[in-house]
Protein backbone atom coordinates (compact mmCIF):
# COMPACT_ATOMS: atom_id res chain seq x y z
CA UNK A 1 0.00 0.00 0.00
CA UNK A 2 0.94 3.43 -0.80
CA UNK A 3 0.57 6.38 1.70
CA UNK A 4 0.63 9.68 1.88
CA UNK A 5 1.19 11.68 5.02
CA UNK A 6 -0.16 15.51 5.33
CA UNK A 7 2.27 18.13 3.24
CA UNK A 8 4.52 14.77 2.29
CA UNK A 9 5.03 13.32 -1.22
CA UNK A 10 3.57 9.39 -1.27
CA UNK A 11 6.23 6.92 -0.07
CA UNK A 12 5.94 2.89 0.94
CA UNK A 13 5.53 2.50 4.34
CA UNK A 14 7.40 -0.75 4.66
CA UNK A 15 8.74 -2.60 8.03
CA UNK A 16 12.67 -1.28 7.34
CA UNK A 17 11.20 2.33 7.41
CA UNK A 18 9.17 1.51 10.64
CA UNK A 19 12.25 -0.09 12.64
CA UNK A 20 13.82 3.36 11.66
CA UNK A 21 11.40 5.72 12.35
CA UNK A 22 11.03 3.10 15.95
CA UNK A 23 15.00 3.83 16.61
CA UNK A 24 15.04 7.38 16.10
CA UNK A 25 11.88 8.43 18.26
CA UNK A 26 10.62 7.02 21.57
CA UNK A 27 7.36 5.97 20.68
CA UNK A 28 5.48 5.47 16.83
CA UNK A 29 1.74 4.63 16.71
CA UNK A 30 -1.05 4.45 14.67
CA UNK A 31 -4.63 5.01 14.69
CA UNK A 32 -7.67 4.97 12.61
CA UNK A 33 -11.45 4.75 12.44
CA UNK A 34 -13.81 1.00 13.48
CA UNK A 35 -17.09 0.85 11.51
CA UNK A 36 -18.72 2.81 14.80
CA UNK A 37 -16.38 5.90 14.45
CA UNK A 38 -14.26 5.47 17.60
CA UNK A 39 -10.37 6.09 17.24
CA UNK A 40 -8.93 2.33 17.59
CA UNK A 41 -5.02 1.22 18.22
CA UNK A 42 -3.73 -0.01 14.91
CA UNK A 43 0.08 -0.12 15.89
CA UNK A 44 2.57 1.18 18.75
CA UNK A 45 6.59 0.30 19.01
CA UNK A 46 9.32 1.98 20.30
CA UNK A 47 11.00 2.81 23.57
CA UNK A 48 8.69 4.02 25.14
CA UNK A 49 5.96 1.83 24.13
CA UNK A 50 8.15 -1.35 25.68
CA UNK A 51 8.86 0.78 28.74
CA UNK A 52 4.92 1.41 29.94
CA UNK A 53 3.94 -1.89 28.01
CA UNK A 54 1.96 0.10 25.47
CA UNK A 55 3.30 -2.30 22.47
CA UNK A 56 1.22 -3.05 19.53
CA UNK A 57 0.14 -6.30 21.49
CA UNK A 58 -1.31 -5.01 23.91
CA UNK A 59 -3.02 -2.25 22.68
CA UNK A 60 -4.16 -3.62 19.00
CA UNK A 61 -8.03 -2.77 18.13
CA UNK A 62 -8.05 -0.73 21.51
CA UNK A 63 -9.85 2.74 21.90
CA UNK A 64 -7.96 5.78 22.58
CA UNK A 65 -9.90 6.43 25.32
CA UNK A 66 -9.18 3.24 26.89
CA UNK A 67 -5.17 4.39 26.68
CA UNK A 68 -5.61 7.78 27.67
CA UNK A 69 -5.98 7.05 31.42
CA UNK A 70 -3.64 9.09 32.64
CA UNK A 71 -4.22 11.91 30.87
CA UNK A 72 -7.28 14.18 30.51
CA UNK A 73 -9.32 12.60 27.58
CA UNK A 74 -11.31 15.66 26.85
CA UNK A 75 -8.06 18.08 26.12
CA UNK A 76 -6.67 15.15 23.91
CA UNK A 77 -9.50 13.36 22.08
CA UNK A 78 -10.17 16.88 20.23
CA UNK A 79 -6.49 16.95 18.76
CA UNK A 80 -6.69 13.16 17.72
CA UNK A 81 -10.35 14.23 16.24
CA UNK A 82 -8.34 17.26 14.50
CA UNK A 83 -5.71 15.45 13.10
CA UNK A 84 -7.71 13.06 11.46
CA UNK A 85 -9.73 15.79 9.79
CA UNK A 86 -6.13 16.35 7.75
CA UNK A 87 -4.45 19.09 9.77
CA UNK A 88 -0.66 18.15 11.52
CA UNK A 89 -1.32 18.65 15.38
CA UNK A 90 1.62 19.01 18.37
CA UNK A 91 1.03 18.66 22.00
CA UNK A 92 3.10 17.85 25.09
CA UNK A 93 2.07 15.46 27.98
CA UNK A 94 3.73 14.80 30.96
CA UNK A 95 3.76 11.09 33.04
CA UNK A 96 4.82 11.83 36.98
CA UNK A 97 7.83 14.34 36.03
CA UNK A 98 8.40 13.14 32.80
CA UNK A 99 7.50 15.21 29.85
CA UNK A 100 6.57 13.81 26.26
CA UNK A 101 5.85 15.87 22.56
CA UNK A 102 3.68 14.05 20.12
CA UNK A 103 2.96 14.68 16.43
CA UNK A 104 0.10 13.76 15.00
CA UNK A 105 0.11 13.55 10.91
CA UNK A 106 -2.49 12.35 9.15
CA UNK A 107 -2.02 9.82 6.05
CA UNK A 108 -4.24 10.85 3.22
CA UNK A 109 -4.60 8.22 0.43
CA UNK A 110 -7.39 8.99 -2.75
CA UNK A 111 -7.34 12.37 -0.78
CA UNK A 112 -9.00 11.36 2.53
CA UNK A 113 -7.36 10.35 5.58
CA UNK A 114 -7.43 6.68 6.17
CA UNK A 115 -4.90 6.77 9.19
CA UNK A 116 -3.37 9.02 11.64
CA UNK A 117 0.71 8.30 12.48
CA UNK A 118 1.71 9.53 15.76
CA UNK A 119 5.73 9.58 17.33
CA UNK A 120 5.95 10.56 20.59
CA UNK A 121 9.76 11.72 21.78
CA UNK A 122 10.57 12.43 25.61
CA UNK A 123 12.10 16.20 26.38
CA UNK A 124 12.14 15.52 29.99
CA UNK A 125 15.79 17.01 30.03
CA UNK A 126 15.24 19.38 27.31
CA UNK A 127 12.41 20.88 29.04
CA UNK A 128 14.82 20.78 32.74
CA UNK A 129 17.38 22.62 30.42
CA UNK A 130 14.67 25.41 29.09
CA UNK A 131 13.80 25.90 32.58
CA UNK A 132 17.08 26.42 33.91
CA UNK A 133 17.78 29.18 31.11
CA UNK A 134 14.80 30.84 31.67
CA UNK A 135 15.53 30.73 35.31
CA UNK A 136 19.16 32.57 34.38
CA UNK A 137 17.66 34.77 32.03
CA UNK A 138 15.11 36.26 34.68
CA UNK A 139 17.92 36.28 37.07
CA UNK A 140 19.93 38.47 35.15
CA UNK A 141 17.06 40.56 33.84
CA UNK A 142 16.52 41.26 37.65
CA UNK A 143 20.13 42.03 37.93
CA UNK A 144 20.47 44.28 35.33
CA UNK A 145 16.99 45.82 35.50
CA UNK A 146 16.90 46.51 39.19
CA UNK A 147 20.39 47.27 39.96
CA UNK A 148 21.04 50.29 41.21
CA UNK A 149 24.35 50.91 38.91
CA UNK A 150 23.63 52.26 34.86
CA UNK A 151 24.06 49.59 32.87
CA UNK A 152 24.10 49.80 28.74
CA UNK A 153 24.94 47.94 25.39
CA UNK A 154 26.30 49.76 22.32
CA UNK A 155 27.86 48.26 18.56
CA UNK A 156 31.28 49.12 18.34
CA UNK A 157 30.57 49.89 14.94
CA UNK A 158 27.52 51.75 15.81
CA UNK A 159 26.55 55.04 17.24
CA UNK A 160 24.10 54.91 20.43
CA UNK A 161 22.74 52.40 22.36
CA UNK A 162 21.07 49.18 21.60
CA UNK A 163 19.67 48.92 25.72
CA UNK A 164 20.01 51.06 28.57
CA UNK A 165 19.10 49.84 32.37
CA UNK A 166 16.41 52.14 34.19
CA UNK A 167 19.56 53.10 36.52
CA UNK A 168 21.11 54.68 33.59
CA UNK A 169 18.26 56.16 32.46
CA UNK A 170 17.40 57.64 35.74
CA UNK A 171 20.93 59.37 36.05
CA UNK A 172 20.52 61.32 33.15
CA UNK A 173 16.96 62.15 33.52
CA UNK A 174 15.69 60.13 30.52
CA UNK A 175 13.40 57.49 29.65
CA UNK A 176 14.79 54.07 28.51
CA UNK A 177 13.12 54.87 25.06
CA UNK A 178 14.69 58.28 25.02
CA UNK A 179 18.37 57.11 25.66
CA UNK A 180 18.49 54.33 22.87
CA UNK A 181 17.73 57.28 20.70
CA UNK A 182 20.78 58.84 21.59
CA UNK A 183 24.76 59.24 21.54
CA UNK A 184 27.23 58.73 24.27
CA UNK A 185 28.86 61.79 23.37
CA UNK A 186 25.20 63.69 24.03
CA UNK A 187 25.47 62.51 27.69
CA UNK A 188 29.12 64.07 27.88
CA UNK A 189 30.50 67.98 28.36
CA UNK A 190 31.30 69.69 25.75
CA UNK A 191 34.74 70.10 27.51
CA UNK A 192 35.07 66.21 28.17
CA UNK A 193 33.85 64.53 24.91
CA UNK A 194 37.03 63.94 23.15
CA UNK A 195 38.18 61.69 25.80
CA UNK A 196 35.22 59.96 25.15
CA UNK A 197 35.74 59.87 21.01
CA UNK A 198 39.27 58.29 21.84
CA UNK A 199 38.01 55.63 23.79
CA UNK A 200 35.61 55.13 21.04
CA UNK A 201 38.17 55.50 18.56
CA UNK A 202 40.40 52.79 20.36
CA UNK A 203 37.23 50.02 20.43
CA UNK A 204 36.97 50.26 16.56
CA UNK A 205 40.84 49.88 15.88
CA UNK A 206 40.49 46.52 17.43
CA UNK A 207 41.61 47.50 21.34
CA UNK A 208 39.12 45.10 23.23
CA UNK A 209 40.99 45.77 26.97
CA UNK A 210 38.90 46.76 29.66
CA UNK A 211 38.80 50.37 29.59
CA UNK A 212 37.85 52.69 33.09
CA UNK A 213 37.71 55.82 33.31
CA UNK A 214 35.66 59.52 34.48
CA UNK A 215 33.87 61.95 32.83
CA UNK A 216 31.63 64.56 33.67
CA UNK A 217 27.89 64.24 32.64
CA UNK A 218 24.86 66.37 31.57
CA UNK A 219 21.58 65.51 32.50
CA UNK A 220 18.44 66.54 31.26
CA UNK A 221 17.87 69.11 33.81
CA UNK A 222 21.21 70.90 32.76
CA UNK A 223 22.89 69.32 36.18
CA UNK A 224 26.66 68.15 35.64
CA UNK A 225 27.71 65.04 37.41
CA UNK A 226 30.32 62.87 37.68
CA UNK A 227 30.37 59.63 35.85
CA UNK A 228 32.85 56.79 36.15
CA UNK A 229 32.57 54.40 33.65
CA UNK A 230 34.10 50.17 33.05
CA UNK A 231 33.64 49.38 29.77
CA UNK A 232 34.15 45.19 28.69
CA UNK A 233 34.19 43.92 24.75
CA UNK A 234 31.40 41.57 24.34
CA UNK A 235 28.94 40.46 20.94
CA UNK A 236 25.47 41.35 20.74
CA UNK A 237 23.44 39.39 18.04
CA UNK A 238 26.50 38.54 16.41
CA UNK A 239 27.46 42.28 16.47
CA UNK A 240 31.22 43.20 17.98
CA UNK A 241 29.53 45.17 21.20
CA UNK A 242 30.96 46.87 24.39
CA UNK A 243 28.76 46.52 28.05
CA UNK A 244 29.41 49.55 30.17
CA UNK A 245 28.83 50.31 33.79
CA UNK A 246 28.31 53.47 34.79
CA UNK A 247 28.27 54.81 38.46
CA UNK A 248 27.04 58.95 39.58
CA UNK A 249 30.27 59.25 41.84
CA UNK A 250 29.44 63.02 42.37
CA UNK A 251 29.07 62.42 46.32
CA UNK A 252 32.23 60.58 46.38
CA UNK A 253 34.49 62.85 44.34
CA UNK A 254 32.30 65.52 46.81
CA UNK A 255 34.05 63.15 49.72
CA UNK A 256 36.99 62.86 48.58
CA UNK A 257 37.73 67.01 48.10
CA UNK A 258 36.85 67.51 51.77
CA UNK A 259 39.18 64.79 52.79
CA UNK A 260 41.65 66.17 50.99
CA UNK A 261 40.72 69.40 52.47
CA UNK A 262 41.05 67.97 55.94
CA UNK A 263 44.59 66.25 54.88
CA UNK A 264 45.52 69.52 53.69
CA UNK A 265 44.65 70.71 57.05
CA UNK A 266 46.34 68.21 58.89
CA UNK A 267 49.58 68.48 57.40
CA UNK A 268 49.31 72.08 58.21
CA UNK A 269 48.83 71.63 61.52
CA UNK A 270 51.94 69.15 61.59
CA UNK A 271 53.98 71.89 59.96
CA UNK A 272 53.21 74.85 62.57
CA UNK A 273 55.74 73.27 65.04
CA UNK A 274 58.35 72.61 62.26
CA UNK A 275 57.87 76.21 60.76
CA UNK A 276 57.82 77.63 64.32
CA UNK A 277 61.29 75.94 65.08
CA UNK A 278 62.47 76.53 61.77
CA UNK A 279 61.67 79.98 61.25
CA UNK A 280 62.78 80.54 65.43
CA UNK A 281 66.58 79.87 64.67
CA UNK A 282 67.19 82.61 62.29
CA UNK A 283 65.09 85.09 63.43
CA UNK A 284 66.95 84.41 66.82
CA UNK A 285 70.17 85.16 64.97
CA UNK A 286 68.94 88.45 62.96
CA UNK A 287 67.62 89.57 66.57
CA UNK A 288 70.98 89.16 67.61
CA UNK A 289 72.98 90.84 64.81
CA UNK A 290 70.74 93.55 65.47
CA UNK A 291 71.32 94.42 68.64
CA UNK A 292 75.06 94.08 67.88
CA UNK A 293 74.64 96.86 65.44
CA UNK A 294 73.02 98.83 67.73
CA UNK A 295 75.97 98.91 69.72
CA UNK A 296 79.26 98.34 67.84
CA UNK A 297 78.06 99.65 64.73
CA UNK A 298 77.33 98.12 61.12
CA UNK A 299 80.02 95.13 59.93
CA UNK A 300 79.97 93.14 56.07
CA UNK A 301 80.14 89.94 57.78
CA UNK A 302 77.06 91.18 60.19
CA UNK A 303 74.77 92.44 56.38
CA UNK A 304 75.74 88.57 55.04
CA UNK A 305 74.83 86.41 57.95
CA UNK A 306 71.04 88.51 58.22
CA UNK A 307 70.87 88.15 54.78
CA UNK A 308 71.70 84.36 54.61
CA UNK A 309 68.88 83.73 57.20
CA UNK A 310 66.20 86.26 55.72
CA UNK A 311 66.90 84.05 52.15
CA UNK A 312 66.11 80.76 54.54
CA UNK A 313 62.96 82.61 55.93
CA UNK A 314 61.73 83.58 52.41
CA UNK A 315 62.33 80.13 51.16
CA UNK A 316 60.18 78.33 53.80
CA UNK A 317 57.66 80.69 53.86
CA UNK A 318 57.50 80.13 49.83
CA UNK A 319 57.59 76.26 50.37
CA UNK A 320 54.54 76.42 52.94
CA UNK A 321 52.83 78.73 50.46
CA UNK A 322 52.66 75.75 48.06
CA UNK A 323 50.68 73.86 50.41
CA UNK A 324 48.80 76.74 51.87
CA UNK A 325 47.41 78.46 48.91
CA UNK A 326 43.99 77.17 47.07
CA UNK A 327 44.68 75.21 43.30
CA UNK A 328 42.45 75.13 40.72
CA UNK A 329 42.90 71.33 39.63
CA UNK A 330 41.60 70.18 35.90
CA UNK A 331 42.89 66.62 34.98
CA UNK A 332 43.37 65.88 30.99
CA UNK A 333 45.07 63.40 29.07
CA UNK A 334 48.68 64.13 28.59
CA UNK A 335 51.27 62.27 26.66
CA UNK A 336 53.91 61.07 29.17
CA UNK A 337 57.16 61.79 26.99
CA UNK A 338 56.37 65.47 25.81
CA UNK A 339 55.46 66.21 29.45
CA UNK A 340 59.17 64.54 30.61
CA UNK A 341 60.95 65.86 27.77
CA UNK A 342 59.71 69.47 28.94
CA UNK A 343 60.90 68.77 32.53
CA UNK A 344 64.72 67.64 31.30
CA UNK A 345 64.69 70.83 29.02
CA UNK A 346 64.13 72.84 32.67
CA UNK A 347 66.78 71.05 34.50
CA UNK A 348 69.59 70.46 31.86
CA UNK A 349 71.22 74.03 33.19
CA UNK A 350 71.36 72.94 36.79
CA UNK A 351 72.56 69.98 35.37
CA UNK A 352 75.21 71.36 33.32
CA UNK A 353 76.01 73.53 36.75
CA UNK A 354 76.89 70.24 39.10
CA UNK A 355 78.57 68.34 35.68
CA UNK A 356 75.79 66.05 35.73
CA UNK A 357 74.40 63.91 32.24
CA UNK A 358 71.03 63.18 31.66
CA UNK A 359 70.00 59.93 29.97
CA UNK A 360 66.41 58.74 29.13
CA UNK A 361 64.70 55.54 28.29
CA UNK A 362 61.22 55.19 26.90
CA UNK A 363 59.23 51.64 26.66
CA UNK A 364 57.38 51.45 22.94
CA UNK A 365 53.89 52.64 22.86
CA UNK A 366 53.38 54.68 26.16
CA UNK A 367 49.92 55.13 27.19
CA UNK A 368 48.22 58.74 27.97
CA UNK A 369 47.77 59.39 31.85
CA UNK A 370 44.90 61.40 33.31
CA UNK A 371 46.27 64.30 35.43
CA UNK A 372 46.96 68.10 35.77
CA UNK A 373 49.58 68.74 33.85
CA UNK A 374 51.20 71.31 36.35
CA UNK A 375 51.03 69.59 39.45
CA UNK A 376 52.79 66.49 37.74
CA UNK A 377 55.21 68.20 36.18
CA UNK A 378 56.01 70.04 39.48
CA UNK A 379 56.80 66.57 40.83
CA UNK A 380 58.87 65.67 38.39
CA UNK A 381 61.07 68.80 38.27
CA UNK A 382 61.58 68.35 42.14
CA UNK A 383 62.53 64.51 41.76
CA UNK A 384 64.89 65.87 39.01
CA UNK A 385 65.93 68.28 40.68
CA UNK A 386 67.14 66.46 43.84
CA UNK A 387 68.70 63.63 42.02
CA UNK A 388 71.23 66.54 40.08
CA UNK A 389 71.88 67.88 43.95
CA UNK A 390 72.64 64.60 45.01
CA UNK A 391 75.73 64.60 42.99
CA UNK A 392 78.08 67.22 43.72
CA UNK A 393 80.84 65.44 41.93
CA UNK A 394 79.23 65.00 38.96
CA UNK A 395 77.66 61.94 37.33
CA UNK A 396 74.77 60.57 35.41
CA UNK A 397 70.79 60.90 35.90
CA UNK A 398 68.87 58.18 34.33
CA UNK A 399 64.88 58.55 33.60
CA UNK A 400 63.17 55.80 32.24
CA UNK A 401 59.10 55.10 31.56
CA UNK A 402 57.52 51.75 31.46
CA UNK A 403 54.39 50.19 31.70
CA UNK A 404 53.68 47.38 33.81
CA UNK A 405 50.37 45.92 35.51
CA UNK A 406 48.02 48.52 34.11
CA UNK A 407 50.09 51.57 36.01
CA UNK A 408 52.64 53.51 34.19
CA UNK A 409 56.20 53.75 36.11
CA UNK A 410 58.51 56.80 36.10
CA UNK A 411 61.94 56.06 37.22
CA UNK A 412 64.44 58.79 38.29
CA UNK A 413 67.96 56.95 38.98
CA UNK A 414 71.14 58.85 40.19
CA UNK A 415 74.53 58.03 41.42
CA UNK A 416 74.66 59.50 44.45
CA UNK A 417 76.15 58.39 47.87
CA UNK A 418 72.55 57.12 48.74
CA UNK A 419 70.27 57.35 51.60
CA UNK A 420 70.57 54.69 54.91
CA UNK A 421 67.76 52.29 54.93
CA UNK A 422 66.55 53.86 58.11
CA UNK A 423 65.64 57.65 56.76
CA UNK A 424 64.12 56.24 53.73
CA UNK A 425 60.52 55.79 55.71
CA UNK A 426 60.65 59.32 57.10
CA UNK A 427 61.10 60.81 53.36
CA UNK A 428 58.17 62.84 53.21
CA UNK A 429 57.38 64.10 56.20
CA UNK A 430 57.60 67.69 56.68
CA UNK A 431 60.59 69.37 57.28
CA UNK A 432 62.63 66.15 57.43
CA UNK A 433 65.28 66.24 54.47
CA UNK A 434 68.62 64.58 53.65
CA UNK A 435 69.90 67.60 52.16
CA UNK A 436 71.61 70.21 54.45
CA UNK A 437 69.54 73.36 52.74
CA UNK A 438 66.59 71.25 52.28
CA UNK A 439 62.74 71.93 54.07
CA UNK A 440 61.28 68.48 53.14
CA UNK A 441 58.73 70.34 51.86
CA UNK A 442 58.93 69.84 48.33
CA UNK A 443 58.94 65.86 48.78
CA UNK A 444 55.90 66.08 50.78
CA UNK A 445 54.27 67.89 48.70
CA UNK A 446 55.11 65.86 45.61
CA UNK A 447 54.50 62.48 47.57
CA UNK A 448 50.56 64.06 48.07
CA UNK A 449 50.18 64.92 44.81
CA UNK A 450 50.82 61.56 43.29
CA UNK A 451 48.39 60.10 46.06
CA UNK A 452 45.85 62.75 45.08
CA UNK A 453 46.52 60.87 41.28
CA UNK A 454 46.04 57.63 42.66
CA UNK A 455 49.33 56.73 42.38
CA UNK A 456 52.34 55.84 44.37
CA UNK A 457 55.95 56.82 44.46
CA UNK A 458 58.91 54.77 46.16
CA UNK A 459 62.35 54.55 47.12
CA UNK A 460 64.98 52.40 46.28
CA UNK A 461 68.61 53.36 47.38
CA UNK A 462 72.33 51.73 48.35
CA UNK A 463 74.88 53.89 50.21
CA UNK A 464 77.46 54.78 47.95
CA UNK A 465 75.98 53.32 44.84
CA UNK A 466 72.80 55.98 44.32
CA UNK A 467 69.04 56.06 44.15
CA UNK A 468 65.98 55.77 42.87
CA UNK A 469 62.53 57.51 43.16
CA UNK A 470 59.95 55.18 41.15
CA UNK A 471 56.66 57.11 40.43
CA UNK A 472 53.63 55.06 39.53
CA UNK A 473 50.53 56.38 38.10
CA UNK A 474 47.71 54.40 36.75
CA UNK A 475 46.47 54.65 33.07
CA UNK A 476 43.15 54.15 31.46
Amino acid sequence: MQARVAGVSEIPFTDELLRTVENVHNQIFKYSRNHEGQFVVTLSEGKIAQEFGLTTQHLQGKRIEEILLTCKVTDILPLFEKAYNGHVVEYESSIGARTFTTTLSPVIVGGTVREVVGSTTEITERKWIEQQLLETQELYRSLVEDTLIGVYIAYVEQPGFVYVNPSLADMFGYTQEEMVRMTAVELVVPEDRTMVRRNQKRRLEGDSSNLRYQFRGMCRNGNIIEVEVLQKTSSYKGQPAVIGFLQDVTERKQAEEMIRKTELLSVVGQMAAGVAHEIRNPLTSLKGFVQLLKTQGGKPEYFSIMLSELNRIEFIISEFLVLAKPQVVVHRQCEIKPLLEHIITLGKTHAIMHNVQIVTHYAPDLPAINCEENQVKQVFLNLLKNAIESMPGGGTVTVSVGREEGMLVISFTDEGCGIPEDRIAKLGEPFYTTKASGTGLGLMVSFKIISHHGGTITVKSKLDEGTTFEVRLPVE
